[in-house]
C-alpha cells in the first residue's frame, strides 16, 4: 500500500499536495524522508535532464518554461557560470557518497553512466582552457549549448571571482570523494584542474595595491599560456573589490589556505590584508521583531539579507565555531519571523522577476530581503522564491522544508521539472523560469552537512583547519564578542499564510494538475491534502480487500 501512494505522488507534478505542514514539521510517518525523495524525483528531472547539456556534460543555466502546460518553452537559457557547474559537482559528489537522495536525483543510474558524466565535463573544462588559457582554468559566464564550451558576449575577456569560489571548493570535495570511490584516475584529472587554478589565482584575483579579491578580473591576452602565471595580464575590472562577509569569502579563504604566495613573492602575512579589507562590512545589527512584545535580536547585516548571501555555509564549516552557529541561527529565525509577522507567504532571495500572465519577460531582482537589517535598499518585496527556504533548511530542517513546501503549494508553483523559480506574493503571476540557482540549491543544502564534512576532513588532513578557525572566530569575535547576542530564544516561525488562489486566479499547470486534488479538468483550486488522509480510510479499504483475496485464495 505504501509503495502504491508513493507511485502515485511520483506521477504527478505536485507532489506538494501530498504533504502538510504539520507532517513535515512532527516527521509523522517519515514524513521528511517522503518529502526529500519526491522532491529529488523531480528535481532530477531538470538537474539530470533538461538543465544540461548531455553532450558535453555542463549545465545551462535554465529554461523557460510554459506558463499554460509548465512545459518547456521555446527560451533555452543557453549561458552558464561557474555557480551552476558547482551545483552540479555538488550533486556528482553527493552520489558518489552513495547519498539515497542524490542517486534519485540521478534516476538511480549506474555508476558508470555518472562517472561518463564528469568525464564529458572535465573533458570539456580542458578544451575550453586550450582555446582560453588566459582565464587560468577559471570559469566566465560562457554558453553551453553546441559540442563546445564557448565565449559569451560580454564575458570574452573577464572572469568573476564569487562565482569561482563556490567552484573551487566544490572540485576539491568531489576530488576526496572520488579518491575514496578507488575512481583514481577520474580524481587525478579533477586534481590537475585543481593544481591549475590554485595556480593562477594569485594573478588572476588578487590586487595588491588594495589587498583584495577582485570581483571580476579583467584579462589582457587571453591566448597566450604563459601570461597566465604573468600578474600584469590581469587587472581590475572596475573598482569592485570582494569585500563581502557572504557568498565572496568563499574565494578569499581558499586564496588564503592555498593559494602559492611564496611563489608569487609574498610572505605569508600577506594573506591578512584579505581579512582587513573586509572588516567594513561585517556589521553587527539588531533586528526589532515588533510583536505585541518586540524584542531585539542580534544578527549579522546583509547586503539586502537575501537567502542567496548565505551560500557560503553550504561548504565550509563554519558552524564549528559557536558564534557563527548561534548568529546563523538566530538570522534564520529573523528570516522566517519576518515573513511569518508581515504575514507574507514565502522567503525573498535573489531572483528572475515575475511576469504578466502568458508572457515570458523576465528581469533579475537581486535587491530581495529584509531592509531592516541591510546595508543596501531593497527594492522588491512582491516576489518570494521557494529556494530562500535554503539557508533556514540548514539551520533546521523541518521548518525551512515547511517554509519550502508552503511556496511549492502556490498556483503554477510545481512544474514537469520540480519547483518553480518565484512568485508574487499575490499568486496572480509567477516566474516562468526554471534555473539552478531557484532549484538545486535548495536540493545540495538539504545535504550539505555531508558535504561539509569532507571539507572539514580535508581542512585537518591538510592542516589548514586551524588557521580556518582562527581566522573565523576572530573575525566574528572582533565585531559580535563584547556584549552578548540578544534574543537568541526567538521561537521559529512557521507560515502564517498560504499563497492565496482566488477563483478565477492563475491555476496550476494543465500537465500538473493533481488527480487527488482536481476537482475537475477545469478546476483552478487546489487545495492541500494531507497525506495522512491516505493513510487511514483508503489504507483500511485496500487492506481490508487485499486480506479478503488472500482468504479466497486459500480457499
Amino acid at each position: 500500500v505504501q509503495s502504491v501512494i508513493v507511485l502515485h505522488g511520483q506521477t504527478t507534478c505536485r507532489f506538494g499536495d501530498l504533504f502538510t505542514i504539520d507532517e513535515l514539521v512532527s516527521d509523522r510517518n517519515n514524513a521528511i524522508h517522503r518529502f526529500k525523495m519526491h522532491m529529488c524525483l523531480w528535481e532530477g528531472k531538470f538537474g539530470n535532464g533538461v538543465g544540461y547539456n548531455h553532450e558535453i556534460g555542463i549545465t545551462y543555466d535554465g529554461h523557460k518554461i510554459d506558463y499554460t502546460t509548465g512545459d518547456l518553452h521555446e527560451n533555452l537559457q543557453y549561458w552558464t557560470a561557474a555557480s551552476k557547474e558547482a551545483l552540479h559537482i555538488n550533486m556528482l559528489a553527493l552520489y558518489f557518497m552513495d547519498n539515497i537522495y542524490a542517486q534519485q536525483f540521478f534516476g538511480n543510474a549506474s555508476q558508470n553512466d555518472v562517472i561518463q558524466i564528469l568525464e564529458r565535463k572535465i573533458e570539456s573544462y580542458n578544451d575550453f582552457h586550450r582555446r582560453y588559457p588566459g582565464f587560468g582554468g577559471f570559469l566566465p559566464w560562457f554558453a553551453a549549448n553546441g559540442t563546445a564550451m564557448n565565449l559569451l558576449g560580454g564575458w570574452e575577456s573577464k572572469v568573476p571571482g564569487l562565482d569561482n569560489g563556490q567552484l573551487i571548493w566544490s572540485i576539491k570535495i568531489l576530488i576526496d570523494v572520488l579518491k575514496n570511490k578507488n575512481l583514481f584516475s577520474l580524481a587525478d584529472k579533477y586534481e590537475r584542474r585543481l593544481e591549475l587554478m590554485t595556480l593562477t589565482a594569485i594573478p588572476v584575483f588578487y590586487e595588491a595595491r588594495r589587498g583584495g579579491l577582485r570581483c571580476e578580473s579583467r584579462i589582457l591576452n587571453l591566448f597566450n599560456e604563459s601570461q597566465m602565471t604573468n600578474p600584469n595580464n590581469y587587472e581590475t575590472n572596475g573598482d569592485c573589490l570582494l569585500d563581502d562577509p557572504y557568498e565572496g569569502e568563499l574565494m578569499t579563504y581558499y586564496m588564503d589556505l592555498y593559494a602559492p604566495w611564496a611563489f608569487y613573492n609574498y610572505t605569508m602575512e600577506e594573506r591578512n590584508r584579505l581579512w582587513e579589507y573586509k572588516r567594513a562590512r561585517l556589521i553587527r545589527d539588531e533586528y526589532n521583531t515588533g510583536t505585541d512584545a518586540p524584542k531585539q535580536v542580534t544578527v549579522q547585516r546583509g547586503f539586502w539579507f537575501s537567502s542567496h548571501e548565505q551560500w557560503k555555509y553550504l561548504y565550509l564549516p563554519y558552524q564549528d565555531i559557536d558564534l557563527q552557529k548561534r548568529l546563523f541561527i538566530s538570522g534564520e529565525k529573523v528570516r522566517v519571523h519576518h515573513s511569518a509577522r508581515n504575514r507574507i507567504p514565502g522567503l525573498y532571495a535573489s531572483v528572475a522577476s515575475d511576469a504578466k500572465v502568458g508572457t515570458y519577460q523576465v528581469d533579475y531582482y537581486s535587491a530581495c530581503g529584509i531592509q531592516q537589517i541591510a546595508f543596501q535598499p531593497v527594492e522588491h518585496t512582491s516576489v518570494i522564491t521557494p529556494y530562500a527556504s535554503f539557508p533556514v533548511i540548514m539551520a533546521n530542517e523541518s521548518i525551512g522544508l515547511a517554509w519550502y513546501l508552503n511556496m511549492l503549494q502556490g498556483p503554477a508553483m510545481q512544474n514537469m521539472y520540480g519547483s518553480t523559480e518565484a512568485t508574487n506574493v499575490n499568486g496572480l503571476t509567477i516566474s516562468p523560469v526554471i534555473t539552478w540557482d531557484s532549484k538545486i540549491t535548495t536540493v545540495v543544502a538539504m545535504l550539505s552537512s555531508h558535504l561539509i564534512n569532507v571539507t572539514r576532513q580535508i581542512l585537518m588532513r591538510d592542516q589548514t583547519y586551524q588557521r580556518f578557525f582562527n581566522i573565523t572566530e576572530y573575525e566574528w569575535s572582533r565585531v559580535f564578542g563584547s556584549k552578548p547576542l540578544l534574543g537568541e530564544d526567538l521561537a521559529w516561525s512557521l507560515p502564517s499564510v498560504q499563497i492565496p488562489r482566488s477563483p478565477n486566479g492563475l491555476p496550476d499547470f494543465t500537465q500538473c494538475r493533481n488527480a487527488l486534488t482536481t476537482t475537475s479538468s477545469t478546476s483552478s483550486s487546489t487545495q492541500p491534502i494531507s497525506l495522512s488522509a491516505l493513510h487511514k480510510p483508503s489504507c483500511i479499504t485496500i487492506s481490508i480487500l487485499l486480506f479478503a483475496l488472500f482468504i479466497l485464495l486459500l480457499k
